[in-house]
């Protein structure tokens, strides 16, 4: 019988094109980017009486598509003074300035940084500071939360999007070590609450629903399936045993319930607000 604690069978990683290629096809089959953009408008944005012209950092800003939608949010009610987007994913940062160039957005001091954060180059102190799914991959968490704080102006919010325990965390928990070699990235918002505790933070936290679809992973030879399987594991998966591919799926199978004729899973995403006080 397969054990979880057998030694890895490490598929190679990906690169940054093929991780760009596979987090949007998560993004396709995943509804959380919608209710988080929902959270900020209504919820977040709608109550904040800031007189602007505002200053905005942006972590882990992928491909921009967030990003561009909170833009479009914040203009229809401030003037941006600035608006800065770190993200070390070269390919992710040549998608996302293209569609910031085509979008037509007036957006003033614009700036795309491909860096790891914490980073240079940041000379300004920001209103709003936004971390999307990144403290997964930076090594330093509470560095980064750290600088995230110092880099905001009094009175300014830090907010933190980032994955529960649930859903695609769920899968990587199984299968994650013997796939990739590592579980380095494993960090759910469990491990982010106990963090702003042990920093003395004052801060709230929410989740916002999440479903995704799981449908393509269970179709055999779904180019757009592969994509999410890879994107789960954060390896080529294609590369590993098909004994484990096999479990891999079954245990997603086992997660899906029906939702309007599609296996769906939970897919959540915590929201930790932090107010920097003067």
């Amino acid at each position: 019988m397969w054990k979880d604690q057998e030694a890895s069978v490490c598929a190679p990683s990906l690169t940054d094109y093929e991780y760009a290629e596979c987090f949007n096809a998560f993004k396709q089959a995943c509804s959380e980017w919608g209710s988080m953009e929902q959270w900020l408008s209504e919820d977040f944005l709608a109550r904040r009486s800031w007189a602007g012209p505002l200053d905005v950092l942006s972590v882990g800003s992928g491909t921009g598509d967030f990003d561009l939608k909170i833009m479009r949010h914040l203009i229809n009610r401030w003037r941006v003074n600035a608006y800065v987007a770190v993200d070390p994913n070269a390919a992710h940062n040549q998608v996302f300035m293209n569609k910031f160039e085509e979008s037509g957005l007036n957006v003033q001091g614009f700036q795309l940084l491909a860096q790891t954060f914490p980073c240079d180059g940041l000379s300004r102190k920001f209103d709003f500071v936004l971390l999307t799914h990144c403290l997964y991959y930076i090594p330093n968490r509470v560095q980064a939360i750290q600088a995230a704080v110092e880099s905001l102006k009094d009175e300014g919010y830090l907010i933190i999007f980032h994955q529960t325990p649930l859903g695609v965390n769920e899968i990587q928990r199984r299968f994650l070590k013997q796939a990739k070699g590592h579980m380095d990235e494993m960090f759910s918002s469990r491990d982010v609450y106990r963090l702003l505790k042990e920093l003395s933070l004052p801060f709230t936290f929410e989740i916002v629903d999440g479903i995704l679809n799981v449908s393509d992973c269970l179709v055999p030879d779904s180019p757009k399936g592969k994509k999410l399987i890879n994107f789960f594991l954060e390896c080529r998966a294609d590369c590993l045993p098909e004994e484990f591919r096999g479990r891999a799926l079954d245990f997603i199978q086992e997660l899906a319930f029906e939702d309007g004729g599609h296996p769906v899973i939970f897919h959540p995403v915590g929201v930790f607000c932090v107010r920097k006080n003067r």
